[in-house]
């Protein structure tokens, strides 16, 4: 028993001694690794010169140790983010930071002369500089605060900014002065030819409306009955009385400004001579030239020819910077009419003493014409009249829309006026009169034709006495019985009207002097129906209803083309509407201040 007690202790002692021997071998720990010294990595700065910059470390590094960098190394300018991770087997990893700075380099070498000019011969300039621009620098102009890549053309000063910048580059920038000069070489000519021609005014217009068109041989006296046929045609209403009226007193000026234009070719060859000896007083010239003193200023944009005509001032101008021309002709001492023509344009405005007013103004485009006219009367700076007009010519019609014409008074009232191009003849007109009575308000739109648009009426005869609501008594076709009309409204909130009714209006012609050679306006009463559009459908019966005796039994016929009442539908609600956002465009102070530049 003890023999085998002593075998088992034995063998513990064996198993214990094999399992420490064991356990010792697999604890023991491996040697520490090494701390990584000696070794920097440093930030720099440098300044950009085109080549790569490039950031490392400094210092020996132990055996079995690398380094990788991130971010280390640029060209371009700015701030870069750099690191260094330095790492081997037997060493802890180390990383390192630093800054890698490159700043912008300054723009040498480039220099640029304060006051730069050229002489003008139509092609752009832009200043120059002296010296080489670093590669990725561009340069920029700014004329006046304005950025321009071409240049400029036109004569004149100019203040610029050249600004040199780049994206490595610290921006520079200079001042400089350039100039445009005049060329002297065909300058006569260029100024001479800068003042156009004679405009003709009346080219905006169809050439039937021309004033002798409009001729009258005698004024028609209607106390006898008279053949409607031989009533004149050619008659204009209010509105389209304004525009001739206007454009007769800009032919009237024209005729001291033509003068001066015949001695032009006078003016170039004395201003040429002028230039060969006194090159440097090219701006100012006078002379004699077919008789007519004149005086020649010239501007950097702007041309002017003074000169006397008939104790008449008149200056011509040319505006090169506008490419425009036109003249101011001081009629009087207080009143003065000026134009200014365009390529496709005419403006025309006259000033009386600063109190009367009116300007007018085309527009071609293609075949088509638009205009405007605005006509002032004040007293002192109250205002008294003021009216204005649309005019809007296409290849059939001329059509005038605006505030003449003759309207119930205290309405609020528009007037179209359609012309037929092919003779001038009126071919209808529409007005609108809104207006308020006693707290019943209404809006007429009344249709007027001339009596020879209408059939079965043949003559027709005016006594200047009141009817009923007709301001004449008035009979046709040799009747005894006056016209009748049908009344409407007068219920409710409608006020009291007439269907229909002939009434005279005044229209205007003109006849010849044959004394002063010249065509004179004079205005005669027209008979014309109109009918309130509402009621136009019904208009023939109606007529024919209240008017059986003096009409047979045929009637009346509205005899005006579906053109023509297309035409004054347009004009009454399309252009009616785009002249009410024009109508004040042009201000009585507008007109003043444009005929006293």
């Amino acid at each position: 028993m003890k023999r085998k007690l002593l075998i088992l202790l034995t063998q513990i002692v064996l198993a214990c001694l094999i399992a420490l021997t064991f356990s010792a071998c697999s604890s023991s720990a491996p040697p520490d690794k090494q701390t990584i010294s000696g070794i920097t990595f440093t930030s720099a700065t440098y300044d950009y010169d085109g080549t790569e910059k490039e950031l490392l470390v400094s210092g020996t590094l132990p055996e079995d140790v690398s380094v990788v960098y991130t971010n280390n190394s640029a060209t371009n300018a700015g701030q870069y983010n750099a690191t260094a991770v330095l790492s081997g087997d037997d060493y802890n990893t180390l990383t390192l930071n630093a800054t890698l700075t490159i700043n912008k380099a300054q723009i040498t070498g480039i220099t640029v002369e304060e006051n730069q000019s050229f002489t003008h011969d139509g092609d752009f300039h832009l200043p120059f500089f002296v010296g080489d621009l670093p590669v990725g620098v561009t340069v920029k102009y700014e004329f006046d605060g304005e950025a321009e890549e071409q240049g400029v053309q036109a004569v004149g000063n100019y203040s610029v900014k050249i600004i040199f910048s780049g994206k490595n580059y610290v921006e520079k920038s200079f001042n400089c002065t350039l100039k445009i000069k005049m060329n002297l070489v065909g300058l006569a000519e260029t100024v001479i030819n800068a003042f156009g021609s004679v405009p003709s005014p009346w080219s905006f217009l169809p050439e039937s409306f021309a004033p002798e068109n409009r001729a009258v041989a005698q004024i028609v006296d209607y106390s006898d009955f008279v053949n409607v046929s031989s009533i004149p045609k050619n008659g204009m209403g209010k509105q389209l009385n304004v525009v001739y009226g206007l454009l007769n007193k800009t032919s009237t000026a024209l005729s001291y400004v033509s003068p001066v234009y015949g001695v032009m070719n006078i003016v170039k060859s004395l201003y040429t001579s002028f230039l060969d000896d006194s090159p440097e007083d090219y701006k100012n010239f006078s002379g004699t030239a077919g008789g007519i003193n004149f005086t020649l200023a010239l501007t950097e944009t702007q041309y002017l020819i003074s000169a006397s005509v008939s104790n008449v001032g008149v200056t011509i101008y040319a505006d090169t910077a506008n490419d425009t021309f036109g003249a101011k002709i001081q009629l009087t001492e207080t009143t003065v009419l000026k134009y200014t023509v365009g390529e496709n344009s005419l403006i025309v405005a006259m000033d009386v003493l600063d109190t009367s007013t009116t300007q007018i103004e085309f527009v071609r485009n293609e075949n088509a014409v638009v205009g405007m006219v605005y006509e002032y009367l004040y007293l002192g700076e109250k205002e008294i009249t003021a009216t204005s007009a649309m005019i809007a010519v296409d290849d059939t019609y001329t059509t005038l829309i605006g505030t003449k014409g003759d309207f119930i008074p205290t309405s609020v009232s528009r007037n179209c006026e359609v012309y037929r191009n092919s003779d001038g003849h009126l071919v209808g007109t529409e007005v609108r009169e809104e207006m308020e009575i006693g707290g019943f308000t209404d809006t007429y739109n009344t249709l007027w034709y001339n009596l020879y648009s209408i059939s079965g009426i043949n003559t027709i005869k005016k006594v200047d006495e009141m009817n009923g609501t007709n301001a004449d008594t008035i009979y046709i076709n040799g009747s005894s019985d006056t016209i009748h009309t049908k009344l409407v409204g007068g219920l409710s909130k409608k006020l009291a009207s007439r269907r229909f009714d002939i009434e005279f209006k005044t229209m205007y012609f003109y006849q010849y002097d044959q004394a002063n050679e010249e065509y004179v306006e004079v205005s005669m009463e027209i008979p014309m129906m109109f009918v309130q559009e509402e009621y136009s459908n019904d208009f023939e019966q109606d007529f024919y209803d209240k008017n059986k005796s003096a009409l047979t039994s045929s009637g009346i016929t509205l005899t005006a083309t579906a053109a023509e009442k297309q035409a004054v539908n347009f004009g009454y609600y399309t252009l009616l509407v785009e002249y009410d956002k024009l109508k004040d465009a042009v201000s009585h102070l507008d007109i003043t201040n444009y005929c006293k530049q």
